[in-house]
């Protein structure tokens, strides 16, 4: 067997993991440990962190005075990690993604990086997104548009049950309220209920088959069903409403690498890092794959070591670091 199918063999679980996760049995169970850090780099004492995942887990944990945290007793699947600072309502995180699956050590570390929200410095009546042009002439209802108001504040306050509660008020003031849909299924995919959220997303786009958050939701739902084709199609129509957003051209790449589509991926992941090398930074990870199914190993090493570079103590680290060695060594070994 040639060394790059080989490699490809033993790295080839990080592209459909999403996909896969809710499928993975077993009783082996994992501790998950790690740091709330603040914007400035201080620890985050007493902040809250929650953990949910499709299984139905939905705890919670205060964090030391420097900041750690750990959940015990965590079965395999796919979980997102929250965190709130309670004496800085201003900090938050987008949910981190956590795939907790076979090859992995019983104890994964997971540092989570509050940031400062940009939204309070700005007016209170601006909202968020891009606002469509049937989004901006639709008349929405004052109660409604207020119950969904409240549930966007709820949801910035990481009180994602009762921001739950307040876009199903404001859908049942407004049916055809597809901003509401889609927001309140970003929400459900937050909390781990992929399929409740691809039925908000599906109506929203029954509604208004244009609206950018609504398309952008609906290719995640399909990528994590396995749904390659029908995930890219709705990502490129999301690209043209939203092309300024890093996760849709994120999810785009995946799925284009899940079809064999290669010159598609590498254009879709190379523009989300130029939108958000931070945010997007797993996209190295899905260009390395991309470089093994090409032969090109120190091109693979490179976006490995990029990675870890920005997120050294992602969950699969060590499993990374591990196939950078291999990779290191063959090159190493070519090029004597």
């Amino acid at each position: 067997m040639r060394l790059s199918t080989r490699l490809l063999l033993i790295f080839c679980w990080s592209l459909c993991g999403a996909a896969a996760a809710g499928a993975q049995e077993g009783r082996v169970s994992f501790i998950v440990a790690g740091r709330v850090i603040q914007p400035d780099g201080n620890a985050a004492g007493r902040a809250m962190v929650k953990i949910t995942g499709q299984s139905g887990m939905n705890q919670q944990v205060f964090t030391d005075d420097m900041g750690r945290f750990e959940f015990a007793n965590v079965p395999r699947g796919r979980y997102y990690l929250t965190a709130e600072n309670p004496s800085a309502k201003e900090q938050f995180t987008d949910p981190v993604e956590l795939d907790l699956g076979r090859g992995l050590s019983n104890r994964v570390s997971v540092n989570i990086f509050l940031r400062n929200n940009a939204a309070t410095t700005s007016s209170k009546k601006e909202r968020p997104g891009v606002v469509s042009v049937a989004e901006a002439t639709q008349e929405v209802p004052k109660p409604a548009r207020k119950a969904y108001e409240q549930a966007l504040r709820l949801r910035g306050d990481r009180q994602y049950e009762e921001s739950l509660k307040s876009f199903g008020r404001s859908i049942e003031l407004f049916p055809s309220y597809f901003q509401a849909l889609a927001e309140r299924g970003h929400l459900l995919i937050a909390m781990g209920r992929a399929a409740e959220a691809a039925e908000d997303f599906a109506h929203a786009l029954d509604l208004n088959m244009r609206y950018g958050p609504a398309l952008r939701g609906s290719g995640m739902c399909k990528f994590q069903q396995g749904k390659y084709a029908e995930a890219a199609e709705d990502l490129e129509r999301a690209a043209e409403a939203e092309p300024g957003n890093a996760t849709i051209y994120l999810f785009m790449g995946t799925s284009y690498l899940a079809l064999d589509r290669r010159q598609q991926a590498r254009s879709a992941l190379q523009k989300a890092l130029s939108i958000d090398a931070a945010g997007a930074a797993r996209a190295h990870v899905h260009l390395a794959n991309l470089c093994i199914k090409e032969n090109r190993l120190q091109d693979a090493l490179a976006e490995i070591d990029l990675y870890l570079h920005v997120v050294p103590n992602a969950p699969d680290a060590d499993k990374l670091r591990d196939l950078a060695a291999q990779l290191r060594a063959s090159v190493n070994k070519n090029d004597e």
